[in-house]
């Protein structure tokens, strides 16, 4: 029988056996190889062009000076939403004047200026009231607001703002706390914890987070039918509502209260470590003109009261409107009785409380009608409009980071008739009308009036300017009104104001009656830019003789387009019309300063030989001929301006000139006939 052979182990310390340093390696490698990939991927989609994370603030193609907010900067935060929304078109210099007043607007629709947006939002009404109160000082008021953003957008921007050295940060913002972009209510929800929210819109940054994030939309859209932007005709009010019902005090109300909280606390903090002063509004609503969306469940409610009463919602509101019409009949002591014993059974119940501060109201008894009012919005599910409890967290951190609390609110209520805020001020539920939007506008104003806004050449507050005269200078036009108006109806006209495929109003049937109704609706549908709708609208303003309104039209230009020399001319020359002479020149040389021009350079040379300056206008005139060698009215100016020289030789030149092109040219004649030879 053989021996079995004996198995032979290696030596201690032998290769077979890794030595401690080499199973460091190792798991060192296991660990950089997959980073390294991800680098390796990182770049590869950059060098390929896939993805895009747009910054807040770009350059404006052919005016590299001037930077503008990014259109695009929205597809941050919408994850599955096609239609984002816009963001306004404000243009601020890259390298900021020293003299400068620059101030950052933060916030939501309101502060975007829905519905009319431009001249009619309050950061264009500041900005036109700045200009008036510091004359000569560079006046830049950029606003970053956009449509169903919230906080995380705000925070978001901070570092970016930043980069560009404000001298004050103004917000106005909260109502978007449930059903903006990423909000715990919203349609774009990816949870309710801030910190991880924040984490994400750092990560997405990059493009393998935004690879992976299509690639998992592509998988679930396999296994969904429904579009990206909701049922047709939606607006995207209605495409970001994710949870219609969130009473008041649940568990995802308090959600939006903690993310409200946790994302302001960072906000102010980090303006207030930069030392960026800050002035936040609370924010306000339509209390009297606007019924509650939602109110609660009628089973549910009678539950919480502990009431046998288990009425459907359909049983409750039939009961509230025979109160109201018991009320409306005369016998308001009934009335009364029935409403509020709907309120004892169901005292959650918003459209109870909505019905009853209409009756107080008309019985004179305003305060109890606005605090019916305000629990009513407050008991409304749909939460659209911000509950009390947010501007108590505003002013709470406010305080709490030396920030200025500025009562928007407040003044709100103290512009409305009773103290309770309605359709005077408020257009629907929250968006404010023109004049909501110049009492904000007014609060803001008085609140910066703290900041010394003194610089090299210039000193502080120099003159405040009035309620009136700010109201008389607005650069609201007609077609920024109308297509408000458009807007308005057409918001209107969808859920939740109207059931779901409720519309009444049909867009494309809408016809003008009026050459300025046309331009509205023209730009409504977006068949003309807002640009060349204000030139035509100045053009037959100018035309007719309604040189206010030709003037307005172009300093709405000028507002959004400092940059352009073209509309400085045109108010140079609408003022020269008028006989504003001084006016006139202070309009071409900003001109000039943005472009030299053949007509800037004549009508420069034309004011200065009014101004009997012959030896000054001289090589403006002599420019514009080089130019444009073909300007008859700058070669005409010139044989003039030769002429009060004494160079008479050299004016005939001129003025024979001139005739040679246009024989017709009576002036020239005369000039030519009064030379001495």
């Amino acid at each position: 029988m053989a021996k079995s052979q004996d198995i032979k182990k290696p030596p201690f310390g032998s290769e077979t056996e890794l030595s401690r340093g080499k199973r460091m390696f190792f798991s060192v490698l296991s660990l950089v190889i997959p980073f390294f990939m991800l680098v390796l991927l990182e770049v590869g989609l950059r060098i390929g062009g896939y993805g895009e994370y747009p910054p807040l603030f770009k350059p404006i193609p052919g005016y590299e000076a001037y930077l503008q907010p990014d259109e695009r900067v929205a597809a941050r935060y919408f994850t599955s939403i096609e239609n984002i929304p816009g963001i306004p078109f404000d243009s601020f210099r890259k390298e900021k004047d020293p003299d400068a007043i620059r101030i950052v607007v933060q916030g939501g629709s309101t502060a975007a200026g829905f519905p009319f947006y431009f001249g009619g939002s309050f950061p264009d009404m500041l900005e036109q009231r700045l200009l008036m109160t510091f004359p000569g000082r560079p006046i830049e008021v950029i606003n970053t607001a956009m449509a169903a953003v919230n906080s995380y957008t705000l925070l978001d921007f901070t570092d970016e703002i930043l980069e560009h050295d404000p001298d004050a940060i103004l917000i106005y913002a909260g109502h978007n706390e449930y059903y903006g972009a990423l909000g715990v209510g919203s349609s774009q929800l990816l949870g309710t914890n801030p910190a991880l929210i924040h984490l994400y819109l750092g990560l997405k940054r990059f493009r393998t987070t935004q690879l992976l994030q299509s690639v998992i939309r592509g998988v679930v859209g396999l296994f969904s039918s429904s579009s990206d932007d909701g049922p047709a005709g939606a607006t995207l009010m209605q495409n970001m509502v994710g949870e219609q019902r969130i009473p008041l005090d649940s568990e995802l109300y308090e959600a939006g209260l903690n993310q409200f909280s946790y994302n302001l606390d960072r906000l102010l903090e980090t303006y207030q470590e930069a030392g960026i002063p800050v002035f936040i509004g609370t924010v306000a609503s339509n209390e009297r003109d606007h019924r509650p969306f939602i109110s609660g469940s009628g089973a549910r409610e009678a539950a919480e009261a502990g009431s046998g009463d288990t009425r459907s919602n359909t049983e409750i509101e039939s009961t509230i409107r025979e109160a109201v019409g018991l009320f409306a009949s005369g016998d308001s002591t009934r009335g009364m009785e029935s409403i509020s014993s709907v309120i004892a059974e169901h005292p959650t119940y918003a459209s109870a409380y909505f019905a009853r501060g209409r009756m107080s109201e008309a019985l004179g008894s305003f305060n109890s009608a606005r605090e019916d009012y305000q629990i009513a919005k407050e008991y409304d599910e749909l939460r659209f409009r911000a509950p009390a409890a947010l501007n108590t967290i505003i002013r709470e951190k406010a305080t709490a980071h030396g920030a200025t609390l500025v009562e928007t609110e407040e003044a709100l209520r103290a512009a409305s008739q009773n103290g309770i805020i309605g359709s005077y001020l408020m257009l629907e539920h929250l968006h404010p009308t023109i004049q909501g939007y110049f009492v904000i506008a007014d609060a803001f104003y008085d609140a910066l009036a703290e900041v010394d806004f003194g610089a090299e050449s210039a000193s502080g507050w120099e003159t405040e300017i009035g309620d009136r005269a700010a109201r008389t200078n607005l650069l609201i036009t007609p077609l920024d009104s109308l297509v408000g108006v458009y807007r308005i109806q057409q918001l209107m006209a969808n859920w939740p104001f109207q059931p779901v495929g409720g519309s009444t109003v049909q867009f494309d049937t809408l016809h003008a009656e009026t050459a300025v109704g046309d331009l509205a609706l023209r730009l409504y549908q977006k068949d003309i830019r807002r640009i060349d709708a204000l030139d035509a609208l100045q053009q037959t303003a100018t035309r007719v003789g309604d040189y206010v309104m030709a003037l307005q039209s172009i300093f709405a230009i000028i507002q959004r387009y400092p940059f352009l020399p073209g509309p400085y001319l045109s108010a140079a020359n609408i003022q020269m019309g008028i006989g504003r002479l001084a006016e006139a020149e202070q309009y071409v040389l900003a001109s000039l300063e943005r472009g030299d021009s053949s007509e800037g350079r004549q009508i420069l040379g034309s004011l200065l030989l009014n101004k009997n300056m012959p030896e000054e206008s001289l090589p403006h005139l002599e420019q514009a001929l080089v130019l444009e060698p073909g300007n008859m009215g700058a070669r005409y100016n010139l044989a003039g301006a030769l002429a009060l020289l004494q160079r008479y030789d050299e004016a005939r030149v001129q003025a024979e000139t001139v005739l040679r092109d246009h024989p017709d040219n009576v002036d020239a004649r005369r000039l030519l006939e009064s030379l001495p030879r």
